[in-house]
């Protein structure tokens, strides 16, 4: 191994926070693509994004690729050679190959030339490999500058390519290639680096290019503050993840708002000084401060005016919160219910306060069906009434991220009953299964009204774009109902919802009942089951609760011996009935032994299983349905199915769709064939 590095580093305008993961991601991937792709060796690669600047760092490059053998092959003898001598064939794919008569050697009927190639040196091919990488990204907001030519992330200043100390002649974005980089924006201006000095040569200009050291100096800056004012400053991993990627030498300013603002409801502080001034809120004993630490680009401040900068802004936002939290509370909740008429739902949904109306609906309906108490089915519709009557208030207009906690606050300010004040809040939670029965239901018939909805104005998800988050909400209904022991069917719901939006036609409900379909199977992956066994019991989606116990006891039952057993019977069953669709048969015209015991079998089996299913247990039908092998066994080799005499075939045909259903009524087995396989 060598110890020869390579440098990239690209000097952009301020790069947002959101691109960085991808960039990242891409720059390794495609680097690491290039370079074996161009049979470039290499040690360790680096890759480094700032705020203002990211690159590549390679470590123990090669000098050059190894040469080379390249075997060309050409056309066959009997077109190359006529008489012994070379026809004008082969002589042109000479002249191509730039070889000579003599270097042609044959192989199995065919002319081939050999050509030793040098390899080409690092310097050579790291312009091409960092030029072509640069062009190959992808971004989620793209910029075009000068006369539109040029497109990236962000308008380029400069470029840094190097192998050791030798400047590589690369050219791109209207930029050439040197050995200067820039420092702080604010103190330096060019720094002279190389690979074996970049990071350190940086850091004296005070910039810290590595994401891992400014998240290690951010950390540090935070214990610092902790340790002088004796507080606790809990660190937020997104929060953190921001000010690393958009600082490039992160200090701490520690600075103060106004006490009477701490009468504010905590939510409303922290969404002010964390979310929106990207600030770490400062807590005494558990107890929120005024105090907040902020994280400035450059050292100390020592005259301390980015303080009061901090300070100006969030204290003006907080009185406007202050203002308008005093006027939000001067009436109770239930008031601004009305003013949902007033905020349009989504165009052709109607308003927020007809999605009110059909969430009640659909909301007592699943009180109903869940056998909820009186004082249960009130809090429900409780709930469902005040659910977006929050979305009226300033506070909420003004923070749209306080939606639901503003709703709660304000019902608990109203007097209104704790389950509902908690329901109110946990039905806006997609990630959250809630801890209320009236947050539950709330949360899950808001949902099917709006996936129902959306649907029905065309609003479906593709594979690439979701942009009203229906898989989310989809997974929200799974998990919860899941995770509640819900038997309810789904797609009932789904129909009475429906029913309440005027327009939603058979296809549309198809395509609906397709996509939960296929979103449970995804939600079965999610949960750890294996692809077969998720496909297999997606036919469950209207039922999630026992599409996952029918998942769980199938995972089981695939480690026994007595899986193959059932594998090998139901297989036999499904090949033979698979095209024939009616299940209608006779018994009474069965005349061979075999098919009348299997007839007997099959009757007893269907009650016992339909019986094991009422119980929920999946583990007893499986085993039930394994029994019936001998019988099915016998059946196949004393009773010829498909008898010329028609009455006959279809009859039987209809008798071994029925037990092919009874096996469907766990999963689809056929699915589980590769899974024995596997």
């Amino acid at each position: 191994m060598n110890d020869h590095k390579a440098l990239l580093e690209v000097g952009i305008e301020e790069l947002p926070s959101s691109e960085v993961q991808g960039m990242r991601k891409q720059l390794l991937e495609r680097i690491e693509k290039s370079l074996e792709s161009n049979r470039l060796g290499y040690g360790g690669i680096e890759i480094f994004v700032a705020s203002r600047r990211f690159g590549v760092l390679i470590r123990d490059i090669e000098s050059s690729q190894a040469d080379f053998v390249e075997k060309r092959k050409g056309p066959s003898e009997k077109i190359a050679y006529r008489d012994g001598e070379p026809t004008k064939a082969l002589l042109g794919f000479l002249r191509g190959s730039n070889s000579q008569l003599d270097e042609v050697s044959i192989e199995d009927g065919y002319v081939y030339v050999e050509r030793h190639i040098r390899g080409k040196t690092a310097r050579e091919l790291l312009p091409q490999i960092f030029s072509d990488m640069l062009r190959s990204l992808d971004f989620k907001k793209p910029m075009r500058w000068g006369d539109g030519t040029y497109r990236f992330v962000r308008p380029v200043k400069w470029i840094v390519a190097m192998l050791d100390s030798e400047i590589l002649d690369m050219e791109l974005f209207g930029k050439r290639s040197s050995n200067k980089s820039r420092g702080h924006r604010f103190f330096f201006d060019e720094v002279e680096v190389s690979p074996e000095n970049y990071f350190q040569n940086l850091r004296d200009a005070l910039v810290i290019a590595r994401e891992s050291d400014r998240e290690e100096r951010t950390l540090s800056e935070i214990r610092r503050i902790e340790s002088d004012i004796h507080s606790q400053i809990p660190v937020d991993e997104e929060l953190l993840a921001e000010v690393v990627s958009l600082t490039e030498y992160p200090t701490a300013v520690l600075g103060n708002f106004m006490e009477k603002y701490l009468s504010l409801p905590p939510e409303v502080i922290i969404v002010t000084i964390k979310h929106h001034q990207r600030t770490f809120p400062v807590y005494k004993e558990g107890k929120l401060t005024n105090g907040f630490v902020a994280f400035q680009d450059g050292p100390d401040d020592p005259l301390g005016n980015i303080r009061l900068g901090y300070e100006e802004v969030i204290n003006a936002r907080l009185e406007d919160a202050f203002f308008y939290f005093e006027k939000d509370k001067e009436k109770p909740i239930e008031n601004y219910v009305d003013g949902l008429e007033g905020i349009l739902f989504q165009r052709g949904l109607g308003t927020l306060k007809d999605k009110t109306d059909r969430t009640i609906a659909l909301s007592e309906a699943i009180s109903k069906k869940l056998g909820a108490k009186r004082e249960e089915l009130l809090e429900v519709k409780r709930t469902s009434l005040l659910a977006k009557a929050d979305q009226t208030t300033r506070v909420v207009q003004e923070f749209p991220e306080l939606q639901g906690i503003m709703g709660r606050i304000y019902a608990e300010l109203s007097g209104e009953n704790p389950d509902v004040c908690t329901g109110i809040e946990e039905h806006y939670r997609d990630n959250v299964v809630p801890a209320t029965l009236a947050g539950a239901v709330t949360g899950i018939s808001d949902r099917i009204d709006t996936l129902v909805g959306n649907f029905m104005i065309g609003n479906i998800p593709s594979a690439s774009k979701d942009p009203y988050a229906l898989r989310r909400k989809t997974s929200f209904i799974f998990k919860t109902m899941h995770h509640l022991g819900w038997k309810l069917d789904l797609l009932g719901l789904i129909e009475e919802a429906s029913s309440a939006l005027a327009g939603v036609n058979s296809e549309t409900l198809d395509a609906i009942t397709d996509f939960f379909s296929n979103r449970f199977e995804a939600f079965l992956l999610e949960k750890g089951f294996s692809m077969n066994i998720a496909r297999s019991v997606k036919v469950w989606w209207r039922f999630p609760y026992l599409g996952v116990r029918a998942a769980e006891a199938i995972s089981e039952y695939v480690k026994k011996e007595d899986f193959t057993d059932l594998l090998v019977a139901y297989q036999r069953v499904h090949n033979i009935s698979r095209g024939h669709s009616s299940n209608f048969f006779d018994g009474s015209k069965f005349v061979e032994q075999a098919e009348r015991d299997l007839l007997n079998n099959y009757l007893k089996c269907f009650d016992d299983v339909m019986e094991a299913l009422e119980r929920d247990d999946f583990e007893k039908s499986l085993l039930l349905l394994t029994s019936l092998k001998p019988h099915i066994d016998r059946y196949f080799d004393d009773v010829f199915v498909m008898a010329e005499q028609e009455d006959i075939r279809l009859n039987r045909l209809g008798f071994l769709k029925s037990l092919d259903q009874l096996f469907l009524k766990i999963g689809d087995l056929s699915l589980l064939l590769e899974e024995e396989r596997a």
